[in-house]
């Protein structure tokens, strides 16, 4: 029998992320909406290219989506509100958002998850550089996840880790029903950029989150695309819009996805 199994080894789950597949299950049954989108790019980054030349800087593809994100949500508030109770939506002027980031831990790379605030009063470059000193600051592995270097595990956070599991579904259940606690913990809205790691395009299809939206970064193909009678080679990005039906209707959601389009093709904040 050991013949059939061949090679093969087991690996530990660490407690970030038994916590993280719990709160996969503790997410609250919603109503998703959900939209495949595509939008031409080409602009934006040719505009990162030419910097790139000039300066020698690379500067972050993600940072600018986040930015024209959270453009279009502080115009269309109702896409990142929270529910509260039964007939009450809590909506925000801040634009936080949620987003997690690789970094390198003992040669292996692992998530961290880091909430960006006010992204709609920021400049791009602003974004770009906070993304950065982010990725440079040094880690350390600890009970729940990693951490940055120096920085005790959070005492709240440490306690809830060691809670057992009946507990922390309490935890959990107040979680759901505040949308203040979730604005601090999580941010208003969600961006997973899953396909920033691939190099073709394609939709992400994700289980959603906390988040009353949350925006799924698939891949950039190269197309050819007729315009004014010569043919030419366009960028398009391919984005996964999950939006929560028990918060935002359709029509509000479809102007908000327009807008995001528009922000996204005009090449809005890359004065650079």
């Amino acid at each position: 029998m050991d013949d059939l199994v061949g090679p093969h080894q087991e690996v530990f789950v660490g407690k970030a992320r038994q916590i993280a597949n719990e709160l996969l299950n503790e997410t609250p049954v919603r109503h998703p909406m959900m939209g495949l989108v595509e939008f031409d790019v080409t602009k934006a980054r040719e505009a990162i290219r030419r910097h790139k030349e000039a300066t020698g800087e690379p500067l972050s593809f993600t940072a600018w989506l986040l930015k024209c994100i959270a453009q279009a949500a502080s115009e269309h508030k109702e896409v990142h509100a929270y529910r509260k109770g039964r007939n009450r939506l809590v909506t925000f002027d801040d634009v936080d958002i949620g987003v997690p980031v690789e970094r390198d831990v003992g040669g292996r790379k692992l998530p961290m998850g880091v909430v960006l605030r006010k992204v709609n009063e920021k400049s791009f470059l602003d974004i770009h550089k906070e993304i950065r000193a982010f990725q440079a600051r040094p880690v350390q592995p600890s009970g729940i996840g990693i951490l940055p270097q120096g920085e005790p595990v959070p005492r709240l956070v440490g306690v809830f880790a060691r809670l057992p599991r009946i507990l922390r579904k309490i935890v959990w259940w107040k979680f759901r029903r505040d949308p203040i606690l979730k604005k601090r913990m999580m941010g208003t809205i969600g961006v997973t950029a899953v396909g920033m790691y691939g190099h073709s395009g394609g939709w992400a299809l994700t289980p959603g989150g906390y988040q009353s939206l949350v925006i799924a970064v698939g891949g950039i193909s190269k197309r050819p695309v007729l315009e004014d009678g010569a043919l030419g080679e366009r960028e398009f990005l391919d984005l996964t819009l999950m939006l929560d039906h028990d918060v935002v209707d359709g029509a509000p959601a479809a102007r908000f996805a327009s807008r995001l389009g528009e922000l996204l093709e005009s090449g809005f904040a890359l004065e650079l």
